[in-house]
């Protein structure tokens, strides 16, 4: 007989367990009924006590105290991601190369369309790589074979593993292997720690340029700067092709006394530290640097 489980009897350790016994990965998020509705009129109330390592659910110890306020109101829901593990391939090394995601038993690259650099650095982290230094294209580290995986990870980009983030599909129709995503971690070889980048903005995409330099966080200003630039801090963003870029006359306090100019890119690079070394000056002008990416 099937029964509904009282979300008051179910906690994190119990849905890593219910996922890993069905082959679906992690979990993503437990839900209450508003997510699948309310289940059978009998109810399972004793509390489940998983440790959360066991390989099926059966293998938990069940309390012999019933949980009390347990209606069809209470029952319990469970989002698994399905990815069970993950990889950088063909890299210098393990904290650089070709994004790898394994669905339950099956590898597959990722499509560039879903991924941006928060998603990039929660797999840094989750692979103890450090954080995400730049998102790249296929032209780094090869064209991988077989699956392609379209599903985007909305990440927050402070979680400490990729399962961690909300998923959602994605339409496959523009991905091919020719879009396949790469990332450099600050942990690799081929970091480069000066060249990190941010924009200050309230959209990921659009902000307030701020540099990295000698672990200093500088705005860049207007000055020299051209649409080259502009395309690499795009492309290092994970955030597509740059779509303008213009001077702003907004500065924080504590960034009045430290702000860079002078990169020159060529335009092919995957992050700014590749570009040449700019000079660090005091922020004797007011139009610092907006960008928006597409």
């Amino acid at each position: 007989m099937w029964v509904s489980v009282c979300d008051a009897a179910f906690d994190q350790q119990d849905a890593e367990v219910v996922c890993r016994e069905l082959d679906c990965g992690a979990p993503v998020q437990v839900l209450g009924e508003d997510a699948f509705g309310k289940g059978d009129a009998q109810m399972w109330t004793q509390e489940i006590q998983c440790r959360g390592n066991e390989s099926q659910i059966s293998f938990c110890s069940i309390s012999s105290s019933h949980k009390h306020n347990c209606t069809s109101e209470n029952n319990v829901g469970l989002i698994c991601s399905g990815y069970t593990d993950l990889r950088l391939v063909n890299g210098s090394d393990s904290c650089s190369g070709r994004v790898e995601l394994r669905f339950l038993n099956e590898w597959g690259s990722v499509c560039d369309a879903c991924w941006d650099m928060r998603a990039a650095s929660v797999l840094c982290r989750q692979l103890n790589c450090g954080i995400a230094v730049s998102v790249v294209g296929s032209d780094w580290f090869g064209e991988g074979i077989g699956e392609i995986w379209a599903d985007v990870f909305d990440c927050d980009g402070n979680e400490t593993k990729l399962s961690e983030c909300s998923v959602s599909s994605w339409s496959r129709a523009e991905c091919s292997h020719r879009r396949d995503v790469g990332v450099v971690c600050s942990g690799s070889s081929l970091a480069v720690h000066d060249g990190l980048v941010r924009l200050s903005g309230e959209r990921q995409c659009e902000g307030e340029l701020e540099v990295s330099i000698h672990q200093v966080w500088r705005r860049v200003l207007l000055d020299s700067w051209s649409l080259t630039e502009s395309s690499v801090v795009c492309r290092q963003l994970g955030c597509g092709s740059v779509l303008n870029f213009s001077g702003s006359s907004s500065s924080s306090p504590e960034h009045s006394h430290e702000c860079v100019t002078g990169f020159q890119c060529s335009g092919s690079e995957a992050h700014l530290g590749n570009c040449s070394s700019p000079q660090t000056l005091n922020c004797s002008s007011t139009q610092q640097l907006s960008i928006t990416c597409l």
